[in-house]
């Protein structure tokens, strides 16, 4: 008897569920389409995200990174990875031009930056790195469900982008204790930079519905818990350092199902 051959994107999805519950429920509120795209994509993110927390060594996390810089560039030129749950259906999109490479290469440098264990003192310096992660992300999540093509719209993708930063605010300030404890040059922000942080990103998410317009989809929807998160981290910087940033599971579940029936993000 022979095994079922194991389906990558099945496989994606599983690892995004336990590793990104709310982009994992985002991405069900979409079509098949865009699961197929979103899911190894999200996958990716989680696999260059923990490269530089899975080993002391930043070398060995250099590696890993480097192996994903490997796929893309491959995928550019049109060669399919190796048989693998991520990289391989990940190339596929790439040579399919379902994703472009370039944010793909932005989020790798970012990490890159983890690896080697780069402070980032100020508001410029964290907003630069957000952006080069969860707004990277974003634009790319919003190319592979058609929110932007593949030649690019300078300012949807600069709207998505500000999204995708502003989603990266929130979830850097829900993120600090766990930040504190891994290290890796990590600088508890004061008050004033979470209040800057807070304004920021609820500009760039109102400056985001302006352009983008107000109705969601799988990519949109994974920012539907930004603006209260901001909105309380505004008013209260202290619960941000504490950890406590957090919404109960009933208003968390109860503001995604109020963006599905309402078709807004």
């Amino acid at each position: 008897m022979t095994d079922t051959p194991r389906d990558p994107i099945a496989a994606c999805a599983e690892m995004v569920q336990k590793g990104d519950p709310d982009r994992f429920l985002a991405t069900m509120t979409g079509d098949v389409e865009e699961r197929k795209r979103l899911f190894p994509l999200y996958a990716f993110n989680l696999e260059i995200a923990r490269a530089p927390y899975m080993s002391q060594e930043p070398m060995v996390a250099m590696i890993r990174l480097q192996f994903w810089r490997d796929v893309i560039e491959a995928a550019v030129e049109g060669r399919e990875a190796p048989k693998h749950d991520v990289a391989t259906p990940l190339s596929q999109l790439v040579i399919w031009g379902d994703l472009r490479a370039a944010p793909l290469l932005t989020m790798l440098e970012a990490r890159e930056g983890d690896a080697q264990g780069e402070p980032r003192r100020d508001t410029d310096q964290i907003r630069a790195y957000l952006r080069g992660t969860s707004g990277a992300l974003m634009l790319a999540a919003g190319q592979a469900t058609g929110l932007t093509d593949f030649e690019g719209h300078y300012v949807k993708d600069e709207a998505l982008e500000g999204a995708g930063e502003a989603l990266g605010i929130a979830n850097w300030l829900m993120s600090q204790p766990a930040l504190k404890a891994a290290g890796r040059g990590h600088i508890t922000p004061d008050e004033g930079t979470i209040r800057e942080l807070s304004e920021t990103g609820l500009a760039a998410l109102k400056h985001a519905h302006t352009v983008l317009g107000k109705d969601g989809n799988a990519a949109l929807r994974s920012a539907w818990r930004t603006k209260p998160i901001l909105q309380k981290a505004l008013k209260n910087p202290s619960a941000a350092v504490g950890g406590v940033l957090g919404q109960s599971e009933f208003a968390r579940r109860g503001a995604l199902l109020w963006c599905i029936l309402s078709g807004r993000w």
